[in-house]
């Protein structure tokens, strides 16, 4: 009988069995208390899952089912092993299934702590207890929840049970292990059949049952990546330069062909623009899905349909209709942080909305978090082996350059217009360079400055109700993932009638008594009418180490003891006029 067909004969047994005797299709054990199970035990492995194989073992003739854990800690094993493989009875290998009710069931990603024994026949190790012997970490806010133990239907994938324990008493259940009998001279590696690798490259899809993909992959359509205007407001140019390159990362590891869009308004994760086909990032949380004091940093995620579902490589895939992202708000998550960080953060987050899951282990960019390590760099980590697995499997081909971006082209046909208090700005785009994202409007009190107002834009036009009366010195900047452009031409817009800068105050005196000090002066005798006072004080002649503001002609109030240099400015909606002659006063 060849070797096909007594795998067929066995699979079809175990299927005959099932359908004979359904009670008899799971496993038979005694259901001992937790504790009881510990102790019977021979070890324990806090890890996380990095791979999961299925493989005939030719000298028995049977499938099992390797589970490659990374330890993060242990029990009854011989020295401190970084890495065992559970070896399990069935799995799937090709077309043929043997399946063994009540098996404990692993997926790449998952954080476990499983009870284990030592297999009499070839010394590795398996699950005690089927399914009794796993638990999964949540790592839950409620710490009553954070370690769950499912019991799965027949189907394998229907739970019909949970239950659930901190991780505090699993792990004081895993220090039981070994009470019985011990796991001495167990085969924490053993060798996989036919060499397949218990740690090759492995990756998750966004949802397992509805594998979903951008089928403009397989024409080269454009997927654009469009941006909240003004971008994130903790980094350099809005950090559209990290989000252009977080792209290109992604499009050069496949034939995804994401692209750099346009700016736009904020929008939460609502279909409000069912299947518009793009990207869009949104920062600062506007609509209040991640929690401030929780770690989260963004969050990523897709809509998809099943029409135009598409098969590839035996897979059908779902249509990816439109991908977001948000970006949390609180200031402080991001204090520090480089752009390498937060560049990472962004490709991970695209990784989502193109479809993929948590990866299981570093240094993939789809591991659920950030390595400390990118606080070394400006720019992210390269993809990993993980990442470039799934884009070979969800979008084969050829990789997709990354688009030439360059920086736009100063803006044209600015123009400003003024009615009573509102101000009115138009402009256009450049025509050279790569087109712009978004736009800044820079006002000062003088050419060139920008201490009035920082603003950015979406649109090529603004309109400003209630601006107070003063002059003002406006130019725009178009901005795009490669920089900003050059400003335009400063122009000049002039609210109400005509400003003057006031000249000196006149008069100024002071005189002080112990510990206090009285100052007065007269306003000024030409210019124009201030509208209030700034005293400058020093303790050297010049130096205004100390800046007091003053809405009267005269100030009085305490002071600490020294030796100050005064001098009074007026001011008004044109700005700051000339100081005073300086005065000395010596406070006891």
């Amino acid at each position: 009988m060849s070797l096909c067909l007594r795998r067929l004969l066995a699979a079809m047994a175990v299927a005959v069995l099932a359908l004979a005797w359904p009670s008899s299709a799971a496993a038979s054990l005694r259901a001992p208390s937790d504790e009881v199970l510990a102790r019977s035990s021979a070890a324990a492995v806090h890890g996380r899952v990095v791979a999961v194989t299925s493989a005939w073992e030719v000298e028995v003739d049977q499938i099992y089912t390797y589970v490659t854990l990374d330890v993060l800690r242990s029990w009854g094993l011989d020295g401190a092993p970084s890495r065992v493989i559970v070896k399990q009875l069935g799995g799937v290998v090709g077309d043929v299934a043997f399946l063994v009710g009540g098996q404990a069931q692993f997926e790449a990603g998952e954080e476990v702590l499983v009870f284990l024994d030592v297999r009499p026949r070839d010394g590795t190790l398996s699950v005690a207890g089927l399914e009794q012997g796993k638990w999964i970490l949540t790592g839950a806010a409620d710490p009553a929840l954070a370690a769950v133990r499912e019991v799965r239907a027949v189907d394998r994938v229907s739970v019909v049970a949970r239950d659930y324990h901190t991780v505090g008493d699993v792990a004081a259940l895993a220090a039981l292990t070994g009470t019985r009998v011990r796991a001495t001279n167990a085969v924490l590696l053993p060798t996989l059949p036919g060499g397949a690798a218990p740690d090759s490259a492995s990756y998750t899809l966004l949802n397992p049952s509805y594998p979903a993909r951008w089928q403009q992959a397989d024409s080269g359509a454009p997927v654009y990546v469009d941006t909240e205007a003004g971008g994130h407001p903790q980094f350099a140019g809005g950090g559209l330069a990290q989000l252009a390159n977080a792209a290109n990362l992604w499009r050069a590891g496949g034939s995804l062909p994401l692209q750099g869009g346009v700016a736009r308004s904020a929008r939460c994760f609502t279909n409000s623009e069912p299947g518009d086909g793009r990207i869009s990032v949104t920062y600062n949380d506007p609509c209040g899905e991640i929690a401030d004091a929780s770690s989260t940093l963004a969050i990523g995620g897709a809509y998809f349909t099943s029409a135009g579902a598409r098969v590839v490589n035996g897979v059908t895939y779902w249509s990816i209709v439109k991908g977001m992202i948000i970006v949390d708000n609180v200031a402080s998550k991001y204090a520090g942080m480089t752009t390498g960080c937060y560049e990472e953060m962004l490709t991970h987050e695209l990784g989502h909305a193109i479809g993929f899951g948590h990866a299981a282990a570093r240094p993939a960019i789809m591991y659920p978090s950030i390595s400390s390590a990118c606080y070394s760099r400006t720019v992210s980590a390269p993809l990993g082996a993980d990442d470039l697995a799934g884009m070979a499997a969800v979008y084969p081909g050829a990789t997709m350059p990354p688009p030439v971006v360059t920086a736009p082209t100063s803006p044209t046909a600015f123009t400003t217009s003024v009615s009573g208090s509102t101000v009115t700005l138009n402009w256009a785009s450049g025509a050279g360079g790569s087109a712009p994202t978004s736009f800044q409007l820079q006002a000062g009190s003088a050419p060139g400055l920008s201490n009035q107002a920082v603003l950015n834009l979406a649109a090529t036009s603004l309109v400003v109700p209630g601006v107070a009366n003063g002059t003002y010195y406006v130019r725009i900047v178009a901005m795009n993932a490669a920089g900003p452009s050059a400003p335009t031409a400063d122009r000049a817009v002039t609210v109400g009638a005509a400003v003057v800068l006031p000249g000196a105050p006149r008069g100024l005196t002071a005189s002080a008594s112990p510990g206090f000090v009285t100052i007065a002066w007269q306003a000024p005798a030409s210019g124009g009418t201030p509208t209030s006072y700034v005293i400058l004080a020093g303790p050297t002649p010049g130096s205004s180490l100390y800046q007091v503001p003053a809405s009267g002609t005269g100030i009085a109030g305490p002071v600490p003891a020294g030796t100050y240099y005064l001098r009074v400015v007026a001011l008004n909606g044109a700005g700051a006029g000339p100081a005073t002659s300086e005065v000395v006063i010596s406070v006891q």
